[in-house]
């Protein structure tokens, strides 16, 4: 997945920069500092970009501000870095646009994720990374269909990519196709047993179909394997919503009480 993270393809992003402006070992530093200190990196990469650092100082900035959590704002100045023909080539752009995706699904913005995934996906077409970023994107915006045909795409050139696999078991279950969803979880897990997020799954699965001890037991091996991680999260309020009791059935009055008994009042039904 390209993700967010730093992309330094130096020669790429400078080539419609001149001057002294533009060198390497300020895109990278730029960079480094845009994960670690990213208010002072903006301030360093709007100043780079008024002395000529182009595209390379763009994108720099966009990833600051994503840094500060303006996911919408950094997300629109990657897209404008994509649409530069001087920021590389189409490879290039490529990924820039799939950064500006990721952001967008940071911001909650999935539709918008689509677009830029799309355009992505117009340059270079089929690439795996970028499917299986889409596929993300259509799941959040209840697309099941169209992230899981994202999905077999992806693993139809990677058939080993167990993230892909646990998306489209996710999106399967979600659909209703709970026996395709187990066959993906499966092969998952045969690829890596530790997988947290394929255990989530699987307890998921078995929850719906109505197997709570089974799901527990999934849920409780992600604690183990994984107890720090956001998968582990997950598997903590699942394991909380199969302690909450269901509902009881209020009992049904008889048409008339018995004489001098008090009639009948229905339990409370727990809150789920």
């Amino acid at each position: 997945m390209t993700g967010l993270g730093p992309i330094l393809f130096w020669l790429s992003l400078s080539a419609g920069a001149t001057g002294p402006a533009v060198t390497p070992d300020r895109y990278a530093l730029c960079l480094a500092k845009a994960e670690k200190k990213p208010e002072d990196a903006f301030e360093d990469a709007m100043v780079w970009a008024a002395e000529g650092g182009g595209a390379a100082a763009e994108h720099c900035a966009a990833l600051s501000l994503i840094g500060v959590k303006r996911f919408e704002d950094g997300a629109a100045k990657l897209e404008a870095v994509a649409r530069v023909p001087s920021a590389g080539d189409k490879a290039v752009r490529a990924q820039i646009l799939s950064q500006a995706g990721n952001a967008w699904l940071l911001a909650g913005r999935p539709l918008q994720a689509i677009e830029a995934f799309n355009a992505a996906l117009a340059m270079v077409p089929n690439d795996g990374e970028t499917l299986i970023d889409r596929a993300r994107a259509s799941a959040l915006a209840g697309r099941w269909p169209s992230a899981e045909a994202d999905l077999s795409a992806a693993l139809a050139a990677s058939p080993s990519a167990i993230d892909a696999m646990v998306l489209r078991a996710s999106a399967r279950r979600a659909q209703g196709n709970i026996k395709g969803a187990e066959g993906d979880i499966t092969k998952a897990l045969l690829l890596d047993a530790n997988s947290a997020d394929a255990l989530v799954e699987l307890g998921l699965i078995r929850a719906a179909r109505g197997d709570k001890p089974g799901a527990r037991e999934a849920f409780l091996a992600v604690l183990i394997k994984a107890p720090a991680s956001a998968a582990a999260d997950s598997a903590r309020a699942e394991i909380a919503r199969l302690d909450i009791a269901p509902a009881r059935q209020p009992r049904v009055l008889p048409a008339k009480p018995a004489p001098q008994a008090a009639p009948a009042v229905p339990p409370p039904a727990l809150r789920p």
